[in-house]
């Protein structure tokens, strides 16, 4: 008789309140107020769908602590009982070994499946990129030059498309709307084609040591440690020089 494989424990689904929870200090993850912000956008516009884990053991957060700090800008908590709020979440017990552990796993780039890029590219006219936590130098990875994403640049672009697509039969007056629609569509392109130039409008110098660099930066008025240079603003230092 073959034995019984054991049931995979699965996690309890619990409300809390929030006071429960405190932010692992050691959490490695450090999230930009615009994540948090574009995460809150998207619980509002969907909901939440889960991914906060708590361990009751220590009162840190095990994963989802981006969707916690979204969730304190809307009900705007500050640790008060008048703000505090009940929040459902994944509840565990484990030790802290344990505990760290997971926080790492969840998110480890090795644990984490890899994208099909050309099922992506795929995928996004079908969406608005923005609402799946994609960025324009994302698209640019992804291979995607630009896409008309809100729902009027679409209906603008399907009616455009429906008006090339009229045959040669038209009437003269027709004719002249048809080359009208066509010098619009021309100005859509351009001004999508200069966006995508403007995501690249860099350029990156490097140094062999940061004595070399720090010499460079206060040879122009800069301090050592600053990373970015305003391109227009070097480009006038250096006519001055």
């Amino acid at each position: 008789m073959i034995a019984k494989e054991k049931e995979i424990k699965q996690v309890e689904i619990q409300i809390i309140k929030r006071s429960q929870i405190k932010f692992a200090p050691y959490n490695p993850k450090k999230h930009t107020d615009e994540a948090v912000k574009q995460q809150l956008r998207n619980l509002k516009k969907v909901g939440y769908l889960g991914g906060i884990v708590w361990n009751e053991t220590t009162g840190n957060l095990v994963s989802g602590h981006k969707r916690v700090m979204a969730f304190d800008l809307y009900y705007k908590y500050n640790g008060s009982s008048e703000t505090d709020y009940d929040i459902k979440a994944g509840v565990v017990q484990m030790d802290e070994k344990t505990e760290k552990e997971q926080n790492i796993y969840m998110d480890s780039v090795s644990t984490n499946t890899a994208q099909d890029i050309d099922l992506l590219a795929e995928l996004i006219p079908q969406i608005d990129y923005k609402n799946a936590g994609l960025t324009e130098s994302d698209l640019d990875i992804i291979g995607i030059d630009y896409i008309f994403q809100t729902k009027e640049e679409k209906d603008i672009v399907s009616e455009l498309n429906n008006l090339m697509e009229e045959t040669k039969e038209e009437k003269p007056d027709k004719e002249i709307r048809k080359q009208q629609v066509k010098d619009m569509k021309k100005e859509i392109m351009d001004k999508a084609n200069e966006k995508v130039q403007d995501m690249e409008s860099y350029v990156m110098i490097s140094f062999d040591t940061f004595k070399s660099k720090a010499a460079f930066m206060q040879r122009f008025g800069y301090d050592k440690r600053e990373k970015y240079i305003k391109g227009e603003i070097f480009s006038n230092m250096i006519e001055r020089v």
